[in-house]
């Protein structure tokens, strides 16, 4: 095959293509490959993961900051999906260990959008939540952490929102 008629499968057909690359990589012919196309898939499935991780971080925040702020409203739906996205985000940081030092920084990049969600999903004004991200990079993404700026849990009693939700 030659690199003209490798760019048109691409264009046309990528399944085809990734296993005709697939095929001329196990047989050794390095020569034939479309190294552009591999070089610019290769990059990509770098920041995919990246937009994973960020996509996943800017649903935990969300809820985060909705949990401390609508404190009436907690439910069980909440801290399932808080959960399920940092076991999600830890399995991404698992497959991809050099991502995690790049956490801060994903964290200010995403909590604007994510503070913006909270305002609308909420409807609270935007000077309910802070301008910065009020939790570390731990707190986001230890289990079983949920906020309690105004000390509801403290009187309220560990957990009394599931107690309330049953009622």
């Amino acid at each position: 095959m030659s690199e003209l008629e490798g760019r048109d499968l691409f264009s046309a057909d990528l399944s085809a293509w990734a296993e005709e690359q697939t095929r001329l990589l196990a047989a050794g012919a390095v020569e034939a490959i479309d190294h552009a196309h591999i070089a610019a898939i290769v990059r990509d499935l770098g920041e995919r993961e990246r937009r994973e991780i960020r996509d996943r971080l800017g649903v935990i925040l969300t809820g985060l900051l909705r949990w401390g702020a609508e404190v009436d409203l907690r439910s069980e739906g909440w801290a399932i999906t808080i959960d399920r996205q940092r076991r999600l985000v830890a399995a991404r940081l698992a497959d991809s260990p050099s991502l995690r030092p790049e956490l801060p920084w994903m964290v200010a990049e995403v909590y604007p959008e994510a503070k913006a969600r909270a305002v609308l999903e909420s409807a609270l004004f935007d000077d309910s939540f802070s301008e910065s991200c009020p939790f570390t990079d731990e707190e986001i993404l230890m289990p079983g952490f949920l906020p309690d700026p105004h000390g509801d849990d403290a009187v309220r009693g560990p957990d009394w929102w599931r107690r309330e939700a049953v009622r």
